[in-house]
This record gives structure tokens, C-alpha cells and sequence, in this order.
């Protein structure tokens, strides 16, 4: 019987569940590092392979290289200890705990292979493996030694190896968040955005997605690609995730820079010598004038349109460290203020790794624990003082550095505070904002309903194409010339209003030579619906409706047109349009007057 001190099995498997939210957070530990190593690229591969006997691909293998500037034998080795890594004593640089590589790698995966090069040299390569570890088979990191990177990464890889780098391979994966490259992309894409997006803006590093099909051993096929964006709360950066601003705003940011509050943080440093650094809290707001143009211009609130979607994700206090994200935290804000609102403020607070002790910054870089909103009155009364100036001054003469914690919190809140008051002067949520400007058509109003009622849809489980994307002016112009027979001017102008209201659906009114009462064509996440002008049905009751009444008929035809959307089965589809043209025919021999037809053969 063994009597060791811990249990290899038990160890191991703890350090698996150590709090990784998703695969994005543990992809971001492998970014940090290359980061740290001076990287200006990196890309995250997803290896798929095809289930035996299913036509379903899922991912076999993730794969992270980068250009950085690689590691010897002895550097690589170590970083792949737990607690090992040669940044701890750096108090600017983004990696300090040790911890990364190994667990970040482990959380998703039993198995975790590097190989790492300098100068144009050979790579050096070790490895962990979980199932080996737990065995004690593996009980300490093995040397690390030159090893031929294998050609079906070398191929796929590199058009020329980058002089130095770094590879990592997970395979054996069973912890998975999502099982395809483009879900793993999809949920990844607006976090890892957000984490690096100073460093994207910045052009100090492109971060690369790109999934991979295994067609044999030692072949590997590029299937899908995209690049991450910038994705900032604060919206005040350009060249990101964010939809493009209608007419003259399309080069601006959204947000305005409202305040920079700079608080002087005390700490001890890992020499045990008091030191000082800043925090530097920033605020910023939606542009009145932007708020007030799209207002002007939709019949919905700003929160329903592309941009005010966007917002929605980026809801709360963005704190951050090293430049880097570390989490979004929304509860600074009152549930009202979150749920309304708080989409059209951005707050930030950015400090350097010397101040992570303070913080309380986690060790797999996810959250400062300690930086949260507290009530002072309920803290001191459960520390048993009887006023909160007595636990404040019991905190100072014990240099507690909660004070410290407490001094940053106070102005986020007054920020807060200031902002909700700014914004009051923007209707931002207000239903029944005046109209001014260009008037609302019925059709607008029936195209609103139409995507509104699509996206409750999409809601409840019957997913399309048609709302997964954003709207781009080019693709709806290129539709609207094409299937709606209009000009280049008059599609232009469609577009750009499609794009500023938010609608999916255009419904206009066009002559036809066609049998059918209207026509349908869906494009690019936009569904033209098209009424027939020349059709009976069209003269002798769409003409005659009035508003109210026509905005239903037009709301129950685009209900027909979501039906066609939701039809993957190409028979279907052609089922559905084979009855709306017979469905036109059968409505001009019931409503045609049978004397029009001896007319015309006289």
C-alpha cells in the first residue's frame, strides 16, 4: 500500500476542475503566454475528425502556435510544471502565476504536447499526459528534447516556419465546452475580442481561428477561417466587432470619453517594501447625436436596433489587467440599469500585476475576486463595528488593504453614478420617442414585426441562417438590384435604412408579370418580400386597406415568408412555392370578373 503524501489520482483531477469557465478561458491562457513571449501572431486551430459511421466532424485535436520568441530545453520544461513559468517577479508582464500552460491545457484535454524553437534552431518538445500521471507513470515533466514538429502540423501549419515560436497540441480531449471549430469560434469570438482587444486595436498581435478536416494520417485540410476582432465595452475604438454606424457616423465611435479618474493604490511588494501604483478608472457614454439620429429614424427603442444588440453584451465593468480583460463585471450596476440602460455606458478599470494581491487576482487570470461592489454598512456591522468610520480607520491602522480595495470601489460607484445621470437626457429605451425626420411607412412597421417576431422565434429552437449574421450594406444592395429589380441609387438608400432600423424583412410594392399575388427571396439575412401590384388581389383589397389593416396583411404574408426560411428541405421549399403561385392563380379566378375576360377577347 502506498503512503504517499498525495494522491496522484486525486491531485490531478483537481487540478483539472480548477475553475476554468469555457474553453475560451483556457485558450486565453495560451494567448497570455504568447503574448509574454513578444508574439505578433497567433492562430488557434481546430482539428476535426469524422466520427466512424456518421457524417457528423467533431474536434479531435486544438492546436495554438504563435510567432513569439519560443524557449530552450530548460524554459520549456518548467513552464509545463504546475507553478513553474520564469515571469514571477515581472510586475508589468501579463504572465506571473505558473500556472497557465499546464492547467489551462489540462482542464480540456488528457493530453498536452509543445515543442518550442529559437533563433531558427531545431524544436525541443516534452509532454503531459493525464492518464500516464494518475498511473504514476509519469511523475515529473520529461526532459525536453529536439524533436521534428510531425508533418501533418508542419504542412498545415507553416508556409515557412516562423524563426521562432511555439507549438501546443491538446488532444484527448473530454472537456470540451463546445465539440465543432466554428461553435467553439462562435462562443469564443466575442470574449476573446473583448480580453485582447487592446492588443488587436493596437496591432500588436493578430489572433488567427481556423478549423481543420482530417482527410487521412497525415493530411489535414484548412475547412473554415476567421479572424478575431476587437469587441470594446467601452465603445470608443474603431475597426471592431461593432456594426457599422449609419450615413455620416460610420467612421465615428459610438461612445464619448465622459471621465479619467486616476487613484493612488499602496501595496507591498514581493520584497516586503511599501510601494505605490495606479489605477486608472475611465467612463464613456453613447453620442447623443448618434442616439438621437437612429431614434429619429426607428420605430423601436435604440436597445432593439444592430448596435443597441451589441451593447447588450458588453454590459457592466470591464476590468483589467496588464491590458488584458480579466472579467465584466455587472454587478456595480442596479438591476434596472442593467436590464435598460446600462448597454449605453462603458467603465473600465485598468492596473498592472503588481497590485494582483490587492485585487485578489486568481490565478487562471478570470476575475479579481476582491474587487467588488460592497456595502459598507453591511461589512462593518459583520466585523462588529458600530459605524462604518470606525471599521474604515480599524482598517488603516492595521494597513489592511482592503482600504485600498474599498478607495477604488468608492469612485466606481460615484462614476456610476455620474453616468446614470447623463444619461437620463438621452431616451435611449423610450418607447414612443417623437418622429421627426423621414416618416415611417406601414411597411416598415409590418418589416419591424416580421424580424421581431423572427428573432422570438429563433428563441425557441427554429434556427435560421437569416439572423446569425449582420446586415452588410454591399450583400442587401446586391439583392436588392437583383430580386427587387431596383437601382443602384434606390438600393443604396434601402440599405442603408434597412441597416439603421434593424429589419430583416423589405416589403415594397412592385408591377409583376407573374401569377402570384407576391414574391419572396431571402438573401444574406435578408428576407424581400415583394407584393404584386398588377394581381387582382393586390387592386381590389391591398389598395383599399387602410394603414392599420394593411400592416397586418403585410405582417401575415412575412409570416409566410419566415415558414419558406425555416424549410431546409429543398422538395418542401419548392412545395411552398409551387402553392403560393397556384395559391396567386386560384385568387385571380375567384376575384376576376368573368365580363373583364369577354372584354379583352373582344
Amino acid at each position: 500500500m502506498s503512503n504517499r503524501f498525495l494522491s496522484a489520482s486525486t491531485v490531478i483531477e483537481s487540478l483539472r476542475d480548477n475553475g476554468y469557465n469555457n474553453t475560451a478561458y483556457a485558450l486565453a491562457e495560451l494567448i497570455d503566454n504568447s503574448l509574454q513571449a513578444k508574439a505578433t501572431r497567433v492562430e488557434v486551430g481546430f482539428i476535426e475528425k469524422q466520427i466512424a459511421k456518421k457524417k457528423n466532424y467533431t474536434v479531435s485535436e486544438i492546436s495554438l502556435w504563435d510567432n513569439g520568441n519560443g524557449m530552450d530545453a530548460e524554459t520549456l520544461r518548467v513552464a509545463m510544471q504546475f507553478g513553474g513559468g520564469t515571469h514571477r517577479n515581472d510586475s508589468s508582464g501579463m504572465g506571473k502565476f505558473g500556472m497557465g500552460l499546464p492547467n489551462s491545457s489540462i482542464s480540456q484535454c488528457k493530453r498536452v504536447e509543445v515543442w518550442s524553437w529559437q533563433s531558427g534552431g531545431e524544436p525541443h518538445y516534452t509532454y503531459l499526459d493525464v492518464d500516464e500521471m494518475k498511473e504514476g507513470v509519469l511523475e515529473e515533466v520529461p526532459m525536453a528534447v529536439i524533436s521534428q514538429i510531425p508533418t501533418k502540423y508542419e504542412k498545415a501549419f507553416f508556409n515557412k516556419r516562423p524563426d521562432s515560436g511555439t507549438l501546443v497540441i491538446w488532444s484527448k480531449l473530454d472537456r470540451l465546452s463546445w465539440k465543432t471549430g466554428k461553435s467553439i469560434y462562435r462562443h469564443c469570438e466575442h470574449l476573446v475580442g473583448r480580453m485582447y482587444r487592446n492588443f488587436i486595436c493596437n496591432d500588436n498581435i493578430k489572433i488567427d481561428s481556423i478549423t481543420y478536416r482530417q482527410s487521412s494520417d497525415d493530411c489535414l485540410d484548412v475547412y473554415d477561417k476567421d479572424t478575431f476582432k476587437a469587441n470594446d465595452p467601452m465603445y470608443l475604438k474603431k475597426n471592431t466587432s461593432f456594426p457599422e454606424l449609419p450615413g455620416n457616423y460610420k467612421n465615428e465611435a459610438f461612445f464619448e470619453m465622459m471621465d479619467e479618474e486616476v487613484v493612488s493604490v499602496e501595496y507591498i511588494d514581493e520584497a516586503g517594501v511599501p510601494k505605490r501604483a495606479d489605477v486608472v478608472i475611465t467612463t464613456s457614454m453613447v453620442k447623443k447625436n448618434i442616439a438621437d439620429k437612429i431614434l429619429k429614424n426607428t420605430r423601436s427603442n435604440l436597445g432593439s436596433t444592430s448596435w443597441g444588440k451589441h451593447c447588450k453584451k458588453n454590459v457592466g465593468v470591464s476590468i483589467v489587467r496588464a491590458n488584458r480583460e480579466l472579467v465584466l463585471r455587472d454587478s456595480f450596476l442596479t438591476s434596472a440599469l442593467r436590464e435598460s440602460k446600462g448597454r449605453f455606458i462603458g467603465i473600465e478599470v485598468s492596473f498592472t500585476p503588481s497590485l494582483d494581491s490587492v485585487f485578489g487576482v486568481t490565478n487562471n487570470k478570470q476575475d479579481a475576486v476582491k474587487l467588488i461592489p460592497y456595502d459598507m454598512n453591511s461589512i462593518s456591522s459583520q466585523a462588529g463595528f458600530d459605524s462604518e468610520q470606525e471599521y474604515l480607520r480599524d482598517l488603516e491602522e492595521n494597513s489592511d488593504s482592503l482600504l485600498q480595495v474599498l478607495k477604488v470601489v468608492s469612485v466606481i460607484k460615484k462614476q456610476v453614478s455620474a453616468l446614470t445621470k447623463s444619461l437620463g437626457i438621452i431616451k435611449v429605451e423610450g418607447k414612443g420617442v417623437k418622429v421627426t425626420g423621414e416618416a415611417k411607412t406601414v411597411a416598415e412597421g409590418a418589416a419591424s414585426k416580421a424580424t421581431q417576431g423572427s428573432a422570438h422565434r429563433e428563441m425557441h429552437g427554429h434556427q435560421t441562417d437569416t439572423l446569425k449574421e449582420e446586415l452588410n450594406k454591399d450583400d442587401v444592395v446586391e439583392h436588392l438590384k437583383k430580386s427587387g429589380g431596383m437601382s443602384q441609387v434606390e438600393a443604396e438608400e434601402k440599405a442603408e435604412r434597412l441597416i439603421l432600423t434593424g429589419n430583416r424583412f423589405l416589403i415594397e410594392d412592385v408591377a409583376r408579370d407573374s401569377e402570384a399575388f407576391f414574391d419572396v427571396s431571402t438573401s444574406k439575412g435578408l428576407t424581400l418580400v415583394l407584393f404584386n401590384t398588377n394581381h387582382v388581389f393586390y387592386k381590389k383589397l391591398l389598395n383599399k386597406l387602410d394603414d392599420d389593416e394593411l400592416e397586418v396583411m403585410q405582417t401575415t404574408i412575412a409570416g409566410f415568408a419566415r415558414v419558406m426560411n425555416e424549410t431546409s428541405d429543398e422538395k418542401r421549399l419548392n412545395y411552398l412555392n409551387s402553392i403560393r403561385r397556384e395559391w396567386g392563380r386560384v385568387i385571380s379566378e375567384f376575384l376576376e370578373d368573368p365580363s373583364d375576360d369577354d372584354l379583352d377577347d373582344f
